[in-house]
């Protein structure tokens, strides 16, 4: 999250919340609590026993995005669970991105606070499994047939599987990000800029930034392309699309010394250094600038699209990012919903987590500009294309192309190494060659971690 992400609506960009700081977390097991039995009233005064009264229970979610997105599923909480009194409050993020998410997550479990239901991208999915945070779902699922036909036909099998740890399915999927390129359709016309293709290289891509640019160092200036310079969603499918990762297929160890990935940051670096097309991504807001005519080109995933509807902004289109080598690739990051192994109430949690992940909620997400919902049945509602514009059936049909955000267990570790040794070089303090081998040399150590 997934792209990202994942919160990803309002004012914050996932840029902001990938700025990774390692904090670590303390170690906690939590046991899961069985429900209490229903209480039962006091006798009759008649001498015949009252039928047992229903208990309620209380059960709390905490989620990455803003909580008003959940605003109807409360009401339709009240009216379908009526023993059930749910709140939804956020999460907070600490030091920003999904390990300071994961970080105050954890201290708050680990002080006692009442967390039934957890929402978690796979980012950050590996070390709440690690902790025993969360409860396999699967059990759930066997004895639920309706929830088990939505995970198996209306899941897409990548969603599905990126949120299984071991074989063991730990959350129900409810959203997920991939990463495409976002070019305003009117600065392409006035520059007289085809539109991109599919299939487009990176040739194609440096030929276009070099006819959109507009940049002088004045105030009118026109960036061609902007990205998030760090960490592992925002440039992860330019990796992917020059055959390459920073991490090895297993996620077991670093491939910065590949030479394709010097090949793709050197590239990414020249945007910047060399041909002045893009900004550094350091206090760069890409928001903003898009919508101002700025900014050419950004690439995003779905989320960027609540910030175009908030601004009235309808000029842009959407493609798949260009390609190197090896097949055309998109990254993908999902989120989804947990039942806490600390919670009192589970099976009143998994009731909560079909709600919270059930196509009407998908729905009023979808409507807000958030993220790809992970239902195909509610990504080919008419609503899906309406909010959003002419090419918005790319974001399902990217699932076809594919590849997961690295997420290992050390997330929280190895992203804050990466954005360090990024940082100097899209400023121009170490060369890519000089940056990536200290990058390797303090990533590789923390991988060795894993495999002891």
């Amino acid at each position: 999250m997934s792209a990202v992400q994942s919160n990803t609506y309002g004012k914050l960009n996932r840029r902001q919340l990938l700025r990774l700081a390692g904090v670590g977390a303390a170690s906690i097991a939590l046991a899961a609590c069985a429900a209490p039995p229903p209480a039962v009233a006091p006798a009759a005064s008649g001498g015949e026993a009252a039928a047992p009264a229903q208990a309620t229970a209380t059960v709390i979610a905490t989620t990455s995005m803003p909580v008003n997105t959940f605003d109807e599923t409360l009401k339709r909480a009240k009216d379908r669970l009526p023993n059930i009194d749910l709140v939804v409050n956020a999460n907070g993020w600490g030091n920003g991105g999904w390990d300071g998410y994961s970080d105050t997550l954890l201290t708050r479990i680990a002080g006692g606070e009442q967390i039934d239901v957890i929402m978690i991208a796979i980012e950050g999915l590996g070390l709440l499994s690690a902790k025993n945070v969360l409860l396999p779902l699967d059990d759930f699922v066997a004895a639920d047939a309706p929830a088990q036909e939505i995970l198996q036909n209306d899941v897409h099998v990548t969603l599905r599987e990126m949120l299984q740890v071991d074989g063991k399915q730990m959350e129900y999927p409810f959203s997920w990000n991939n990463m495409v390129m976002y070019y305003n359709t009117a600065i392409f016309e006035e520059v007289g800029v085809t539109p991109p293709t599919a299939d487009w290289t990176w040739d194609d891509f440096l030929e276009t930034c070099l006819k959109v640019a507009r940049v002088s160092g004045g105030a009118d200036d026109r960036f061609a392309y902007s990205f998030w310079g760090s960490g592992m969603f925002g440039m992860a499918a330019w990796f992917f699309n020059n055959d390459t990762s920073p991490l090895t297929a297993d996620w077991s160890a670093s491939n910065l010394l590949d030479p394709k990935v010097a090949e793709t940051v050197q590239f990414m670096a020249d945007l910047i250094l060399k041909h002045k097309v893009a900004p550094s991504p350091e206090g760069w807001e890409e928001w903003a600038q898009f919508h101002a005519g700025n900014l050419a080109m950004r690439t995003c995933g779905r989320w960027c699209i609540s910030g175009s509807l908030e601004a009235e902004f309808d000029t842009y289109d959407l493609q798949y990012q260009p390609h190197n080598a090896g097949p055309l690739k998109t990254v993908a990051g999902t989120d989804g919903w947990g039942v806490a192994t600390s919670s009192k109430n589970p099976n009143e949690a998994w009731e909560i987590v079909k709600l919270l992940s059930g196509p009407e909620a998908s729905l009023d997400m979808v409507k807000l500009g958030g993220n790809i919902p992970a239902l195909r049945s509610v990504a080919q509602l008419p609503e899906f294309s309406e909010f959003g514009p002419a090419n918005t059936a790319i974001f399902y049909e990217s699932l076809d192309y594919a590849a997961t955000v690295p997420s290992p267990t050390n997330f929280n570790l190895i992203e804050p190494i990466l954005n360090r040794h990024y940082a100097t070089i899209w400023n121009g303090e170490k060369s890519v060659e000089e940056a990536l081998q200290a990058a390797h040399d303090e990533l590789q150590p923390e991988m060795d971690k894993l495999q002891g």
